[in-house]
């Protein structure tokens, strides 16, 4: 029972973020981000959030690939399947920068990523506050608007969304690569890659995602979904 415990206690001061954000720099980020204007720069998924169905998460990347929650064996534990995909374009307003101090960890749900930022918008015609978790090593604001900058824009990406041919804009909608798309409209499919390999002298460029999980292989500005 005691080794039981004292595994436990271990796991959980594994869990707790080495530094605590000031609270000067917490209030900084809220005067700074909150009641921002934003736009989805890419499509995304909005699931439920873990095991706490009030709010939605938000996130460019299919659930496979997230890495917020594990088990205490070290097995991830991924959120509910999304309920649907929001287009480039989407308005939101952020109404909340919330830092993981132990007061707000406390508050927090059981299965959620306690342990990270997270970021509150509000969805016109959505009830539930739609939540962006950001990486648990965030620690100030200029950190944590980089990370927004992965999934949202004051600029407005719906003109350019729009402009797209057809088939196109419905790929994006389904989160899904056509031959033959501009790497724009890449981006706003499958999000901002992790790593750009570009070959000019070929003019190629290799694009992956979450640790290779994802690849896509452009020639002469275009796509190709298989390299030749």
């Amino acid at each position: 029972m005691l080794r039981a415990l004292l595994a436990l206690l271990a796991l959980l001061a594994a869990c707790v973020p080495p530094v605590e954000i000031p609270e000067e720099e917490r209030a900084r980020a809220s005067r700074e981000l909150e009641g921002q204007i934003e736009y989805l720069e890419v499509a995304a998924y909005l699931s439920p959030f873990f095991g706490d169905e009030r709010k939605l998460l938000l996130s460019d990347q299919p659930s496979r690939e997230l890495d917020l929650l594990e088990t205490p064996s070290g097995e991830p534990i991924l959120p509910p399947p999304p309920e649907r995909v929001l287009l480039p374009g989407t308005r939101l307003k952020i109404i909340k920068v919330e830092f993981p101090t132990g007061f707000v960890i406390a508050g927090r749900m059981l299965h959620t990523p306690r342990y990270h930022p997270w970021i509150y918008l509000a969805l016109a015609g959505e009830e539930r506050p739609v939540v962006i978790v950001l990486p648990q090593l965030v620690a100030n604001t200029e950190q944590a608007r980089a990370e927004l900058e992965r999934l949202v824009s004051p600029s407005d990406p719906g003109p350019a969304f729009r402009a797209l041919p057809d088939a196109q804009r419905a790929a994006i909608a389904r989160k899904e690569l056509l031959d033959g798309m501009s790497p724009r409209a890449v981006e706003m499919a499958w999000g901002y890659p992790e790593k750009k390999v570009i070959d000019r002298p070929s003019d190629t460029e290799a694009w992956t995602w979450a640790g290779g999980q994802r690849t896509a292989f452009f020639r002469g500005g275009r796509l190709a979904l298989a390299p030749p």
